[in-house]
């Protein structure tokens, strides 16, 4: 596929693909020459797209167009993966890959299935905090929104993302004992948008808005049949991703 500069800058969706293929591929390399431990494999990954979207802009503003452009993305995806590894070599292999944690009277089959049932959950959560990234300045939004859409607790920080000036009035709008209606969330949210962005919309306008964005995130997470998740899967996913935050 040959990419276009304007494009990836426009389609965050084509942007992710390729930017995880590549980071797939380089990591992929230093794991079989065993430079990176087969466990760190997905944190690696996740880090090195991480550590690419941080510095999209000025990644893609720096392509002088001398190489194709998927040979100038591997060039710098390899040199932050080295950059890593730097870092945290060290680490790695302070912990050794056969450590295994003897829990006396269980059955070991029973733990096999844990531990591969633990193993799919967590690069689900890690391909969520991925997608999430590509959010760029609208995530503390998207990030509030879901977890108040979800039910899932608010801290002071996702409100302080969110509109730091308004803290306490998002506060009093969004944390309750109870849950709300979901009638109730879009026109409380909606109010939140009036005050914190300076708008007049309605709780309809915010529900497509929503909406839109967790459609967003179910066509990247499903991107080539890779999963298939829908709205109530991508609910427990975020309530994962949080629970493993705090």
């Amino acid at each position: 596929m040959t990419l276009d500069r304007n494009q990836l800058i426009k389609d965050d969706t084509t942007l992710m693909e390729t930017v995880n293929n590549i980071s797939k591929k380089v990591v992929s390399k230093y794991v079989a020459r065993s430079v990176i431990p087969l466990r760190e494999k997905e944190d690696v990954e996740m880090a090195v797209v991480e550590k690419f979207l941080n510095k999209k802009d000025k990644i893609i503003n720096a392509f002088e167009g001398k190489s194709k452009l998927i040979t100038y993305f591997t060039a710098v995806i390899n040199r932050m993966c080295c950059e890593i590894i730097r870092k945290e070599q060290k680490h790695w292999y302070s912990v050794p890959d056969n450590e295994q944690n003897d829990d006396n009277n269980k059955d070991s089959l029973t733990l096999s299935y844990e531990a591969e049932k633990r193993v799919v959950i967590n690069s689900e959560v890690k391909r969520l905090s991925k997608a999430m990234l590509f959010f760029n300045g609208i995530n503390a939004k998207v990030n509030l929104f879901l977890k108040y859409y979800y039910d899932i607790p608010l801290n002071d920080n996702d409100l302080i993302s969110y509109s730091k000036e308004n803290k306490n009035f998002l506060k009093d709008v969004l944390v309750n004992k109870q849950k709300d209606l979901k009638s109730d969330k879009f026109e409380k949210l909606a109010k939140i948008v009036n005050k914190a962005e300076g708008k007049n919309i309605k709780g309809d306008a915010v529900r497509m808005w929503l909406n839109k964005q967790i459609n967003i995130l179910l066509k990247r997470l499903n991107n080539n049949n890779s999963s298939n998740h829908n709205a109530e899967s991508l609910g427990l996913l975020f309530e994962i991703k949080e629970a493993e935050t705090d």
